[in-house]
């Protein structure tokens, strides 16, 4: 009796169990929507020209760099600039010591008043010297008039005033020489005194500063290294087997460390010999004089994109396009509002986009948004 219970039991349980999923398929709606699909943004493959860029890098140096130094030696007493001061062309930028020069030339304006004073006196003596001479020689001349003078003494006293004369032409000539080098010594001694104040020899920026207060520094040893702002420049390392593919006039893109906005710059000279230890020749990128940029400043590090080789006609693509997967990369094509994943081979690459070397035809329609999240044949809604 008890296992006949529980077998009714059972089927009754059962019922119940199929008469639920019945009625939970008809509780679906009747009319049953579709599966979302994913909105994507889209972009027409077509042929653009293209010319491959490289990226180097380099520092911005003014046109005008130099490193300033002094021209006598002596201790620093007064440093009046800092790195990033800027400094106008003859404006004093550092003081030497000069009481030694400062001496010098206080002794060579005393040795030159000295010769003034001594060419003053050779030439009053000796103009005397002639006078008595010539008024011996008006005596004589009135003596042998009367008589009373021989031709002989008269002669002796002409010769005497010829003699005076040479002596003191001599004599004015002598002191006029010792004053001309005292006058050279003086000068000298000025522009050593005034060479302590050290100057800048153009307007621009200070760069670096390589002495501190009280230190000695000889003649042509830097103090400071001072660069132009009027115009500037990047010298940038490039490889010996591109330095052939660079233009002189080239446009090329600057990028300043930490920013993301692109300078114009464009090739001022490209030297085609390579160095011997760096396989590299130097390319120097300038910029306009009239308007420099302001997001540039002396010894900035930047990235250059130098255009190399010549332009071709090639399929590019955002880089948001290309799915990549070990080594192996991938597009999205639309067709008839479903995606296809399409192996590509990838070439060079220039402003955020990528060249398609093969998997790819001029009117084909790919995913540019959103193909991260896409599945192979899935249907897709495109975004305006």
């Amino acid at each position: 009796m008890k296992r006949t219970r529980l077998v009714l039991v059972s089927l009754v349980l059962a019922a119940v169990a199929v008469v639920l999923f019945v009625r939970s398929t008809k509780a679906e709606p009747e009319s049953v929507s579709e599966v979302p699909t994913s909105a994507v943004r889209t972009e027409t493959v077509s042929l653009t020209s293209f010319r491959p860029e490289r990226s180097v890098s380099g520092f911005v140096a003014g046109v005008r760099q130099t490193d300033v130094t002094p021209k006598a030696g002596g201790y620093v007493v007064k440093l009046l600039k800092e790195e990033g001061d800027t400094v106008r062309s003859g404006e004093p930028i550092a003081v030497l010591d000069g009481s030694e020069l400062s001496a010098m030339s206080r002794s060579a304006q005393l040795s030159l008043d000295a010769a003034q004073e001594s060419l003053r006196d050779t030439k009053d003596f000796y103009d005397q010297k002639v006078d008595e001479a010539q008024a011996s020689l008006d005596k004589a001349e009135n003596e042998y008039a009367s008589g009373n003078v021989s031709k002989a003494d008269l002669d002796i006293v002409r010769e005497a005033v010829k003699s005076a004369k040479r002596m003191r032409d001599a004599q004015n000539a002598a002191a006029a020489a010792g004053k001309a080098a005292a006058e050279g010594g003086a000068l000298v001694a000025d522009v050593s005194a005034a060479n302590a104040t050290i100057k800048a020899p153009f307007s621009g920026v200070v760069t670096r500063r390589y002495v501190s207060l009280g230190s000695f520094v000889a003649p042509g040893m830097p103090v400071y290294s001072v660069s132009s702002t009027d115009m500037l420049e990047v010298n940038v390392p490039v490889p010996g087997g591109i330095a052939k593919d660079i233009r002189k006039g080239d446009s090329v893109s600057v990028v300043p460390e930490g920013t993301d906005t692109p300078v114009s710059g464009r090739i001022y000279s490209i030297a085609q010999a390579v160095g011997p230890t760096t396989q590299s020749s130097i390319a120097r990128v300038r910029f306009e004089q009239s308007a420099v940029p302001t997001e540039l400043i002396p010894g900035q590090y930047v990235t250059v994109s130098v255009p190399v080789g010549v332009p071709y006609d090639a399929i590019m693509i955002p880089e948001s396009a290309i799915i990549h997967e070990y080594d192996d990369t991938f597009v999205f094509v639309l067709v008839d509002g479903h995606v296809t994943r399409t192996k590509v081979m990838l070439g060079e690459g220039a402003d955020g986009r990528r060249e398609i070397r093969s998997g790819l035809s001029s009117g084909a329609v790919i995913v540019t948004e959103g193909a991260y999240r896409l599945r192979d044949g899935e249907a897709v809604t495109v975004s305006e």
